[in-house]
């Protein structure tokens, strides 16, 4: 209904109105663009790299999360198999260095455009599906085309149950090879593409775009009534999700230099779906720091020798104690002090006057 309602007041926004939050954005640009640039500067920080190469595990999976909980918050809509979408960008990626021939760059396009184009087809036919049926459509499309890259036939093709080790000559905006193997060289790129798919999910979710998918996730029904065309949006926010999750898989093809069947299994993204449920999808931020979370729990835990049992208390902990995520936690909590000395301070007015 605040959705639904949300369209009418948008409508009605003057642009006198509007032009009175331009300061207020662009004093949030400039704090934006500042952490992107001491982001980048995270490996003079981070010397070890072993944790610098968990602080880029955990971009690339935070990435992958960030298309679920996209989803989630627009569209009301969980993917169990998001595994089809980022490993299935890895094949696309290794398959066009290792078949086509391409340069790494002409198969960093083909994979983003092309895992764009194969989630529209599929967001087309599987959408108007209920949420539980959505979610299972996406894991079985995810096993699918595991059992399809195992085949023996597809062998030449996909490398079976060995995988697609990849090579490629020149470089990847300026980084070869052997630099993006490295944490430190692999760490520039994987830090602007998440900040860049965050930028990318928070603008569509400010839109008005955003507004009428939430609002077709809120009363789908009064929402066609109303005239609006519920069917294309979600499609469309579908694709998006695809495209991020995309950026994903081509990060694991770059850094890793191998494509396997692993890519596809529902663990890998069931480790996006956790870390989104870990940190939350109110905000584009939550799925980010679920992941980070995840990795090092993970980190932590397989050193004591029971990885999936403490994963599994960690996981059942947090959801339970902290139902919107843990960023929703966070942010909840910073309303509510920030309410009490808001409350404090207009006393203390009250007091003087």
């Amino acid at each position: 209904m605040d959705a639904v309602q949300g369209l009418a007041t948008d409508a009605s926004m003057t642009p006198s109105a509007a032009r009175a939050g331009y300061p207020d954005l662009l004093k949030r640009g400039v704090v934006v663009a500042a952490l992107i640039v001491i982001g980048l500067f995270a490996p003079t920080v981070i010397r070890n790299t072993y944790y610098l190469g968990l602080m880029g595990d955990a971009v690339v999976l935070g990435i992958a999360a960030v298309s679920i909980g996209f989803l989630a918050h627009q569209c009301g809509l969980m993917m169990f198999g998001a595994a089809a979408f980022t490993g299935g960008a890895t094949y696309l990626y290794a398959i066009a260095l290792t078949r086509f021939g391409w340069n790494v760059m002409a198969a960093a396009a083909f994979t983003l455009l092309a895992s764009t184009l194969l989630s529209a087809l599929i967001g087309a036919l599987i959408v108007r599906a209920r949420p539980l049926p959505f979610a299972m459509l996406t894991l079985a499309l995810a096993q699918m085309l595991r059992s399809v890259v195992m085949i023996t036939d597809f062998r030449p093709v996909t490398g079976g149950d060995d995988g697609l080790a990849l090579s490629f000559a020149g470089a990847f905006f300026g980084l070869p090879q052997a630099q993006l193997s490295r944490p430190d060289g692999f760490w520039p790129v994987a830090w602007l593409a998440l900040c860049g798919v965050m930028l990318l999910a928070w603008a569509v979710g400010r839109s008005r775009a955003g507004r009428v998918l939430r609002a077709i996730r809120a009363n789908e029904e009064r929402m066609r009534f109303s005239g609006f065309n519920t069917y294309a949006p979600r499609v469309l926010a579908f694709s998006l999700a695809g495209f991020i999750a995309a950026v994903s898989g081509l990060l694991t093809g770059l850094h890793t230099a191998f494509a396997s069947p692993e890519l596809l299994d529902f663990t890998t993204g069931g480790n996006a779906l956790v870390s989104t449920l870990v940190g939350g999808v109110g905000m584009v931020s939550g799925p980010v720091l679920g992941a980070l979370l995840f990795v090092i729990a993970q980190d932590q835990f397989g050193a004591n020798g029971n990885l999936e049992l403490l994963t599994g208390l960690g996981v059942v902990l947090v959801i339970v104690a902290f139902p919107e995520g843990a960023m929703g936690f966070i942010r909840n909590s910073v309303a509510r002090f920030g309410g009490r000395g808001a409350q404090a301070q207009r006393g203390g007015d009250h007091a003087a006057r």
